[in-house]
């Protein structure tokens, strides 16, 4: 398989090295109450968590954190988690969140900032992901966030990239020996099974039947606009509210084991340029086939794109590795909970 890229996470991730840890005493805040979600925090955390330079890190932001990790895997009870991984998960993001906090601080201290206007695309780029208002709250809800908060978080990460952007990949480049070095020396990576392309339109569907049947009716007339000619791209950026839309929907080479039988059997039996609707648990999916290769080992030239995006993502993180430790050597950073221990709700 050709290797996946990278992502540069926003809330940065914790292999910048190990953080350097003051004697963990428990704060005297309050536990931040938070009872909509009493099935898996039961009071775990402080008001404050830790402190970086002074400046707090509150546990509902470390809640939130560990909702958003939990929801990918179907939101269970933490008590139902193993105490290692509980543990993990803590000092995941708590890491995470320190090292935001540290890359914020040194973009601002650089003069890096973000405008109103440039927060105000942002937020309508995000609010397109959902059909209305009431959707979206109830989306902000669900993370125990209101839309300050999202602007809040959507300026932070705004800043944050521009500083990556500027002081770290805009000095990246990958030279073609290093393309080539990297494909003759991991050939394994670019073997393949028959493998499909698929470009998607996601219209997610809602919890009533009515926002069932409103999510096909427009999923329906979406396919109908494609099939008399319109292009699948710019209704996918339009209209999906999927996290490819502004990638026209172009989800990327799959093989049949990655995805669930019912989407493998309708992509694998469609020729290129085919496009069909299926319903799924997200909503309605319109699926497009842009190309197939059959089982073989994908050739250099096939892979270059790839591979550049891939060893400069790599590039990247070994960059922001190294102002993150500069940065925690310069600061002082306490954590206020047991964050490399599981806890014990």
């Amino acid at each position: 398989m050709l290797p996946v890229a990278v992502t540069f996470l926003l809330v940065l991730p914790m292999q910048a090295g190990p953080m350097q840890l003051k004697d963990a005493k428990t704060s005297s805040g309050a536990p931040a109450k938070n009872e909509q979600f009493r099935d898996i925090y039961t009071d775990l955390f402080p008001e404050v968590v830790a402190r970086v330079n002074g400046e707090p890190i509150y546990g509902v932001q470390l809640e939130r954190a560990i909702r958003d990790e939990l929801v990918q895997i179907g939101s269970p009870k933490w008590t139902d988690l193993r105490e290692d991984y509980r543990g993990q998960l803590v000092y995941n993001s708590i890491t995470a969140l320190v090292n935001s906090k540290l890359i914020f601080a040194e973009a601002v201290s650089n003069g890096i900032g973000a405008t109103d206007a440039e927060v105000q695309d942002e937020y309508l780029r995000a609010s397109k992901m959902f059909r209305n208002i009431e959707e979206m709250n109830a989306y902000l809800k669900s993370r125990h966030i209101d839309q300050d908060t999202m602007i809040a978080e959507l300026h932070q990460n705004l800043v944050i990239t521009k500083f990556v952007d500027g002081a770290i990949r805009k000095g990246i480049t990958v030279t073609p020996k290093e393309i080539s070095d990297y494909y003759s020396t991991h050939p394994d990576e670019f073997k393949h099974p028959d493998i499909v392309r698929i470009s998607q339109i996601l219209i997610e569907s809602g919890a009533t039947p009515e926002s069932d049947a409103k999510a096909r009716q427009q999923a329906e007339a979406i396919l109908k606009r494609i099939e008399n000619g319109e292009d699948f791209v710019k209704l996918a950026g339009e209209y999906s509210m999927g996290p490819t839309a502004s990638q026209g929907g172009d989800v990327g080479y799959s093989d049949k084991a990655s995805l669930t039988p019912e989407y493998a059997d309708v992509v694998f039996s469609l020729p290129v340029g085919g496009v069909k609707m299926i319903k799924m648990q997200q909503g309605y999916h319109i699926l497009k086939v842009t190309d197939k290769k059959k089982e073989g080992t994908a050739a250099l030239e096939e892979a270059k794109e790839q591979l550049i995006e891939f060893l400069g993502e790599q590039k990247v993180q070994a960059g922001v590795t190294k102002v993150l430790n500069r940065l925690r050597d310069e600061s002082e950073i306490e954590i206020l909970i047991p964050a490399g221990v599981p806890l014990n709700p």
